[in-house]
């Protein structure tokens, strides 16, 4: 029997290649061009802004602190030269009080009063000057000072004639002698807080480099002991007349020192007395002194009469003249003082 013959075609199976390794595939390539990978800046560019950055921060920072370093300067030399115009006020008030002051015996009281008055209002003008001025930062701290100054000032001269009145009317001496006190004292601070107000204000100014000066506000009183309880007893014996008061008269020398003082309101507890001078012509005339520890004497011309001395005139000094006119001897000497 002939075999069949079959047109069918032989077909071949595809199991050998699946057997292959994965590795030994052809992988699929993306149409077109493949994308470059991107790349950062290099670390020693990013290092180099860094550094421009904070230098320049640097540099704008400096440069703003020393603009405002600068304006506060300006703005300390802007206070100085408004300052100076009270401190100079100041300065020709206190002047005009210390001429006044050393020449009260000799004054009119109507005169005394009326000036004192108008002193003790341009005090106040100018303390409210003071305030009125804009203070910088760099004189917070000063500022109050010289308004404290200021308001003691207008303090003390208000004091000041309120004893000093009662000295020349003779009222009560105790009391205007207080007063009187009370108000060189307040003057004498205010004298020591105003220079170290200017002298602290002269010092910054320096170390801003700025030229401009402070004024000196001058002084009301000489000296701080020139607001002793010795100096004032003694300057209220200076200016109070004789004539005006009631004339002492006791045994002895020393007691009738101690009734005049007594009489004028001056504490003479801590006192010494002694002789300074007695005339050879006539012993019934004599210069006393009276003076406390380590202070300058007053000195008393007391004359003798019907076995009972008197205090006839006062002060810290005499000379010729004024021993003359009080009608002592010729010949009874002034005592030896620095005036004379």
């Amino acid at each position: 029997m002939a075999r069949a013959y079959s047109s069918r075609q032989p077909t071949y199976s595809t199991s050998a290649r699946r057997g292959r390794p994965s590795s030994g595939r052809r992988r699929a390539r993306p149409v077109g061009t493949a994308p470059r990978k991107r790349r950062g800046p290099a670390p020693v560019v990013i290092i180099a802004i860094v550094l421009a950055a904070i230098v320049l921060l640097w540099v704008l920072g400096k440069g703003c602190s020393g603009s405002q370093h600068a304006q506060e300067n300006d703005r300390l030399k802007t206070y100085a030269s408004q300052a100076n115009k009270p401190i100079e006020q100041s300065a020709s008030i206190a002047q005009q009080f210390s001429t006044l002051a050393n020449s009260i015996r000799s004054a009119a009281k109507n005169d005394i009063d009326s000036k004192l008055s108008q002193m003790a209002k341009d005090c106040r003008s100018v303390a409210q000057a003071s305030a009125k001025i804009k203070v910088p930062l760099k004189a917070t701290d000063l500022q109050p000072l010289a308004q404290l100054a200021y308001n003691l000032r207008t303090q003390g001269v208000k004091e000041y004639q309120t004893g000093i009145m009662g000295v020349l009317n003779n009222t009560d001496r105790a009391a205007a002698t207080a007063s009187v006190s009370k108000g060189l004292t307040d003057l004498v601070v205010s004298d020591q807080v105003l220079q170290n107000y200017r002298s602290a204000l002269q010092a910054r100014l320096t170390a801003a480099k700025a030229g401009t000066q402070v004024g000196d506000p001058g002084l009301f009183v000489a000296s701080v002991d020139s607001a002793s309880t010795t100096a004032i007893n003694a300057y209220i014996l200076s200016i109070a007349s004789p004539a005006s008061a009631t004339k002492s008269t006791a045994v002895n020398p020393s007691d009738a020192i101690k009734a005049y003082l007594k009489n004028k309101g001056v504490d003479y507890s801590s006192m010494s007395f002694s002789v300074a001078s007695t005339s050879s012509s006539d012993e019934s005339w004599k210069i006393d002194a009276a003076s406390e520890s380590g202070s300058t004497p007053t000195y008393f011309l007391l004359h003798g009469a019907n076995g009972s001395w008197t205090v006839i005139d006062s002060g810290t000094s005499f000379t010729a003249e004024k021993l003359k006119s009080d009608s002592a001897p010729t010949d009874l000497k002034p005592p030896v003082t620095s005036s004379n």
